[in-house]
């Protein structure tokens, strides 16, 4: 078996030893791996604390990240690091893939090069990290040469797994997600020690954080650093960096034609150390758009999302542009840092990632089992979607979403509620409707309440169907939504989203803008409802099965409704 070497940069390949036939390595074949411009600046500059903030489609995993942890495990053996996330299954089920799918570009193998929450074989006699985990279930062991370094997984959702840990390096993906306050406080903290070690290194203490445009008040510290990174001694040291690349480049184009060249040598390595200097205590702010990689994506993906997405949505996560979201929104008091939280049943986590159906209702540690689930839904030819709630004590909290474009029609969606609900220890719901679910579709007389509570009824659920008529007035809803999330009356009970399960609806409910209603008001703006060119998760479907859920829970049940107008005054 042969490995490849970049033609960009050789120490970016991994040597796997599965290719050391009696200690003399095979020969190794030349691949050219890619960089767009966003990875290529990451990767030259590789400053002690960078921050990229790009949009979708970037390679922010696979071509910053990947090669990050590269040089991490090459400049401190025996290290250990962090990889933190918003929540563990963030991780779990999105950061690490993407990350694996860019070491293994370089070379490395899984259970050859690292090991996913286990230790390494001892068959390979390798030495273990200076600060190695007595347990392995929350690391990740990655080799070099006769040494492995770890990688500690810290999700802020998962109190402990961060404490008592002192790290060489810290990263993560998704940062505009992150908690500041507990990154400070939990996880920076233990960024920590080893300067006899790993002191010669300017990637000792580094961090690396990538995310797409933040859209909230709650996710613009991550711009902090563009402006840090901004100020003259940052700018002056990343000029000389590059300057400094380009000389070992040229010393390098002087050794490939004569590989004996002591001087290239001498050069080449007096100049690593320039930059070394140069990088220790440097922040680099790097940006860009989706555009940086259209030679891997292709023209016709970009046509496809300026015709699918919202203009807010193409603005922020294409163009990489600065959006504060809308002005005049429905859901104007709704706060990320207050009104989302993260709750997982890690224990099943534990012991059943991977299997087959792991991602079911189990997981989920926020479900009251001795009550019935409230759901609430929003019906169309182009789009279906359903919203589940419970309300517990003086807390309403939306458990999970379920959507689906129109073509699959509203089945779809309801059996996707009962195979994720399947565990519900009492299979008890009550089905909120209002006069939209009454009509059909045109081509049957069974009604959209009909179609979903026979689904319902087939998968062995008792229904609760409550009928509530005409749909609230947009000023009223908007009204009631403003008390309840405000929190200044503590006679409504407190709203919540899962953040995990509901990340999408409440984008949506950021998103949704108001407009002029004539004498009643103002009304919630559907204008992009029902657009086949729009991705309609997007829009305001997921708002109004919310506000189905919402009005049930936080009004009618709890008796507030004529509690409004005082509450409002």
């Amino acid at each position: 078996m042969t490995k490849a070497l970049s033609k960009i940069n050789p120490s970016l390949v991994h040597v796997n030893q599965s290719d050391d036939v009696d200690g003399v390595l095979s020969e190794q074949e030349i691949r050219e791996l890619h960089f767009n411009y966003l990875q290529l600046i990451a990767l030259l500059i590789r400053a002690q604390y960078t921050t990229c903030v790009a949009g979708r489609g970037t390679g922010k995993s696979e071509g910053v990240l990947a090669p990050y942890v590269h040089d991490l495990v090459n400049e401190m053996p025996r290290g250990s690091f962090v990889c933190v996330g918003t929540t563990y299954i963030q991780l779990l089920d999105r950061t690490l893939p993407a990350l694996w799918n860019g070491l293994q570009r370089m070379g490395y193998q899984r259970d050859v090069d690292y090991w996913v929450r286990r230790f390494p074989d001892k068959k390979f006699k390798l030495d273990l990290p200076h600060n190695c985990p007595l347990d392995p279930q929350h690391s990740i062991f990655i080799r070099n040469g006769n040494t492995v370094s770890v990688l500690r997984l810290v999700g802020q959702d998962r109190p402990g797994t961060a404490n008592g840990l002192s790290v060489n390096a810290i990263f993560g993906d998704e940062a505009k997600f992150l908690n500041k306050e507990k990154l400070d406080s939990e996880v920076m903290a233990i960024n920590r020690g080893e300067n006899e070690r790993f002191g010669h290194s300017a990637l000792h203490h580094s961090t690396m954080f990538t995310t797409d445009m933040p859209t909230t008040k709650s996710s613009r510290w991550i711009l902090d650093a563009e402006k840090e990174c901004n100020k003259p001694h940052h700018q002056e040291a990343i000029k000389l960096i590059l300057a400094v690349q380009l000389e070992i480049y040229k010393e390098k184009q002087k050794l490939a034609k004569r590989p004996g060249n002591v001087s290239a040598q001498l050069r080449i390595k007096k100049y690593e150390g320039m930059l070394r200097e140069l990088r220790v205590g440097l922040v680099h702010f790097a940006e860009a758009s989706s555009f940086a990689n259209i030679h891997a994506l292709g023209f016709q993906y970009f046509k496809t999302l300026f015709r699918t997405l919202r203009p807010s949505y193409w603005k922020a996560n294409v163009l990489n542009i600065r959006v504060k979201g809308v002005q005049d929104g429905f859901y104007p008091h709704l706060r990320d840092e207050l009104h989302y939280y993260d709750s997982v049943d890690y224990g099943f986590v534990d012991n059943h990632f991977g299997e087959k159906g792991f991602n079911d209702c189990r997981k989920d540690a926020d479900i009251d089992h001795d009550q019935p689930l409230t759901i609430g839904m929003d019906y169309g030819s182009s789009f279906n979607c359903m919203v589940v709630g419970q309300r517990v004590g003086r807390e309403v909290r939306y458990l999970k979403i379920f959507y689906a474009p129109g073509e699959k029609k509203i089945q779809s969606v309801v059996q996707e509620f009962c195979d994720y609900y399947r565990y519900f220890y009492k299979k008890r719901v009550k089905y909120v409707f209002n006069h939209t679910a009454i009509g059909t579709d045109g081509k049957s007389d069974v009604t959209y309440a009909d179609e979903v509570i026979k689904v319902l009824k087939d998968n062995g659920w008792h229904v609760t169907e409550i009928y509530t008529g005409q749909t609230e007035s947009h000023m009223g809803r908007y009204l009631a939504w403003g008390v309840a999330l405000s929190e200044e009356d503590d006679r409504f009970p407190r709203q919540r989203f899962n953040r995990e399960n509901t990340h999408v609806m409440v984008d949506a409910m950021h998103d949704a803008g108001t407009k002029d209603g004539g004498r009643d008001g103002f009304k919630k703006d559907k204008t992009d409802e029902g657009k086949k060119e729009i991705d309609q998760s997007t829009t305001t479907h997921l708002t109004d099965a919310c506000d189905e859920v919402f009005w049930q829970l936080t009004v009618e049940e709890t008796g507030l409704k004529d509690m409004l107008p005082m509450a409002t005054n």
